[in-house]
């Protein structure tokens, strides 16, 4: 039985929905996509929108793993180079702590997240030097490496990091007296850095995603949304860019959403509907010596053609640290028994749910309030574990009305209120993603405080009608406005996965808007 305070929350959740209006985004359906460059067979495009001052650029990349990199770094080199330090200096304007915090990255991405990469994001960034090189910028594959490495940063930076330095302590050491840092060490630069990365507000990821099919959408078809909160107004989204992926060498093509120099993945889909996101929800086991999270993401997007596929990938690569991450797939919504799972993770261990996982019910702290609500036909999270295991390791466990729990319940009350009135569609499909977009508001249907919103990236994907709604954080200051509370530019997928790739001004098309069994807790030397 759920107590006075949770059935009083779900009724004024359920309320605001049936009686509010939605957010205040728009969707533009009719933006102008521009061939601007070329480089041998791949090509880079901007999108015009009415919401959006810069454009939102498509990089529509063919050939080996080099030959893509190549491309990207002649591109945008000299964005890559704009976006890096414009985050730094956001979040740490001491120069001297920038030195520090870069020495931390080089250090981790040396001895830990290049251990188990595959030998294609090599190639790949050593194509993308090549082709910044071309382009006038040196160096810029060490600015890709170091935001690679921040973007598997957890969200709590500071206890998180500690808890990693206790563990790997003795190789920090042996790589700073290497590279004759030993000065860093006794001045103990890197606990002073810590602190001023907290201080600045340095957050990881926070987030939130979501899967739903079957009676609760138009023909069956599933949907996928996505939100990126994280770092906010620090310039990352100024170079918006979409890059769509066509490797000559095996696997499928993909889009992968994110922002100059951001070379994995935030969000994505690919020509088989696989569906990839990540939410973070820190535990205290954590490494960085796995498998770096965004190019893992990329890996199962270009290789994956079924569910069983990209789990199989998942269970044969190892994770990092604490996070919620979704693989789904939209053209086998109406073939197999479950077509998306979250999947709860931490260094060593992964949690498999499904959607309708009794597993996802538990209590809070013995008081009879329910914190999990697993329904059919969608698969949904925000920040915090379910899984016993991931719960008992997570450095912050969430009470029945913090935000978290608080979004996890919107899906919840929007997917079962849809599944008895009407199906979702694309529309609709969009309103709920905009709704869980971080907007500085407890009220998550009203955008007056959009300027400080911390969402930065919007996305909804239909694959079965190829198209993708996006929104980015655009203008800066008071005149901010968070992605989920902007414009989503609508996408025909098919232009960029097809044969018919535009090669002249063009407008986007405005079309309409088997029992698989799994054990759900894995642990072995692959998790």
């Amino acid at each position: 039985m759920m107590n006075k305070a949770i059935i009083l929350l779900f009724i004024f959740i359920n309320i605001v929905f049936v009686y509010t209006t939605t957010p205040s985004f728009q969707i533009d359906n009719q933006a102008t996509v521009t061939l601007i460059k070329q480089y041998n067979q791949s090509q880079l495009y901007e999108i015009s929108s009415f919401g959006y001052a810069q454009p939102i650029y498509v990089a529509n990349l063919t050939g080996t793993s080099y030959e893509m990199g190549y491309a990207y770094g002649y591109f945008f080199a000299e964005a890559i180079v704009e976006s890096y330090h414009s985050l730094l200096d956001n979040v740490l304007p001491n120069q001297e702590a920038q030195d520090v915090l870069e020495l931390f990255l080089d250090w981790q991405f040396k001895d830990f997240l290049s251990k188990q990469l595959p030998q294609q994001y090599f190639d790949e960034l050593r194509g993308l030097s090549d082709g910044a090189n071309e382009a006038g910028m040196p160096d810029v594959s060490v600015l890709a490496i170091r935001t690679m490495t921040i973007a598997n940063f957890p969200g709590d930076i500071q206890s998180n990091i500690e808890y990693l330095l206790e563990n790997e302590a003795e190789s920090l050491v042996s790589y700073l007296f290497t590279e004759e840092y030993k000065n860093i060490i006794e001045s103990g630069k890197f606990v002073r850095v810590l602190e001023q990365l907290a201080l600045s507000g340095f957050k990881g990821w926070q987030c939130s995603h979501f899967s739903v099919w079957g009676d609760r959408t138009v023909n069956g078809d599933m949907f996928n949304g996505r939100n990126l909160d994280w770092f906010p107004g620090t310039g990352i989204s100024q170079h918006k860019v979409l890059a769509v992926y066509h490797p000559t060498t095996g696997g499928s093509a993909f889009l992968n959403v994110g922002f100059a120099g951001l070379l994995g993945s935030i969000t994505g889909i690919s020509a088989n509907g696989i569906f990839v996101a990540e939410s973070d929800s820190d535990t205290r086991p954590v490494t960085f010596d796995g498998f770096a999270w965004t190019l893992r993401l990329r890996y199962v997007m270009q290789y994956a053609s079924t569910i069983e596929e990209a789990l199989n990938i998942w269970r044969t690569t190892n994770n990092t640290f604490g996070m919620n991450h979704m693989l789904s797939s939209a053209f086998e919504a109406n073939t197999v028994q479950h077509p998306a799972y979250a999947l709860e993770t931490m260094k060593g261990y992964t949690a498999y749910f499904p959607d309708n996982d009794p597993s996802e019910v538990y209590y809070y702290k013995d008081t009879g309030v329910q914190m999990g609500y697993p329904i059919p036909q969608a698969v949904y999270r925000t920040n915090h574990g379910y899984d016993q295991r991931i719960r008992q390791e997570q450095t912050f466990v969430p009470a029945p009305g913090d935000d978290t729990m608080v979004r996890y319940f919107l899906f919840h009350d929007n997917f079962e209120y849809f599944g008895q009135q009407n199906a979702i569609g694309d529309l609709a499909a969009v309103n709920i993603t905009s709704i869980l977009g971080d907007k500085n508001n407890t009220d998550f249907y009203d955008c007056s405080e959009a300027y400080n919103g911390a969402n930065v990236v919007s996305a909804t994907f239909h694959s079965q009608t190829s198209t993708m709604y996006i929104a980015y954080e655009e203008g800066s200051g008071a005149q901010r406005k968070c992605a989920c509370c902007g414009v989503y530019v609508k996408i025909d997928l098919a232009q960029w996965f097809g044969s018919s790739i535009p090669s002249t001004a063009t407008r986007f098309s405005s079309s309409p808007s088997v029992n698989i069994n799994h054990n759900r807790n894995t642990k072995n030397s692959h998790n």
